[in-house]
């Protein structure tokens, strides 16, 4: 490991003690603790995305359309309307393509913004709001994201070796890869039996696949800054960066459970309960 790499674990380590536990107790809390706690990294993240796409420093009407987004969706959420918590996000999403219209802006990219960053947060809360196994649901989905993050920064800064997307992201390597997904499979399996719960290839299967979108969604943050030309989303996290750049992971994987969800009806923790 690189002195640099190095360097930068400390903080990194100190700051996932502070941060972990916080998230753990408003995914305990639920309700409007954890609508207040997902609303808050939506606005950092909304922040960011207006800061490195548009180039606006501002709180302006951009961001606005962002917040009103990520308040409506999350207060419609914890009061039982999911159907109308979507709309609204659509709506502001709307109402931003016809401003940046008007504006003679291209409004592909503020559309984009607004649903990148309100849906999954919506999406996380709806998880948890689940019955059955909304918790447990929401405790492997962050456990698997937490170890597959961190197992790729690892071996890919330790090991280095052939590069996984270098037009995209020349950091990423294949050895990172194939620990962040070893590591997801090693984070649902321990999860399962620490819960003593059965342990089946289903979930295994599931567990990988939450894996694989983690990467995924790393990858296309690095796609966003390196099409606007930042290095880091900000430095809002101390040995992170910005929110993007620590829950892009998390994105993708929280939307794609939820999908998964809403297709299925049930969500794959069942598939390890006795």
């Amino acid at each position: 490991m690189s002195g640099a790499t190095a360097s930068s674990l400390w903080p990194r380590i100190i700051t996932s003690i502070i941060l972990i536990p916080s998230a753990l107790a408003a995914v305990y809390a639920g309700g409007w603790v954890l609508a207040v706690w997902a609303g808050a990294a939506g606005f950092a993240m909304a922040r960011e995305w207006t800061r490195i796409v548009h180039r606006d420093a501002r709180l302006g009407w951009r961001f606005t359309l962002h917040g009103l987004a990520i308040v409506s969706s999350q207060v419609l959420m914890v009061v039982g309307e999911p159907s109308l918590a979507i709309a609204f996000i659509l709506f502001a999403a709307f109402v931003g393509s016809l401003i940046a219209q008007r504006r003679e802006e291209r409004s592909v990219w503020l559309v984009a913004g607004i649903i990148f960053v309100a849906v999954p947060c919506l999406a996380f809360a709806s998880l948890r709001a689940m019955v059955p196994f909304g918790f447990e649901t929401v405790v492997w989905l962050l456990c698997v994201v937490w170890a597959t993050d961190s197992a790729a920064f690892l071996a890919g800064s330790a090991v280095g070796g052939p590069k996984l997307a270098p037009l995209i992201s020349p950091s990423k390597t294949w050895a990172g890869a194939a620990a962040g997904l070893a590591a997801g499979i090693f984070a649902g399996i321990i999860l399962a039996q620490l819960a003593g719960q059965y342990v089946s290839m289903a979930f295994m299967a599931a567990s990988a696949a939450l894996a694989v979108l983690t990467q995924c969604g790393d990858l296309a943050e690095s796609f966003l800054k390196r099409r606007f030309g930042v290095k880091d989303a900000s430095d809002l996290i101390p040995g992170h960066g910005g929110a993007l750049d620590r829950l892009d992971g998390m994105i993708f994987a929280t939307s794609g459970l939820a999908l998964f969800v809403i297709c299925t009806g049930f969500s794959p923790v069942i598939w390890a309960v006795r």
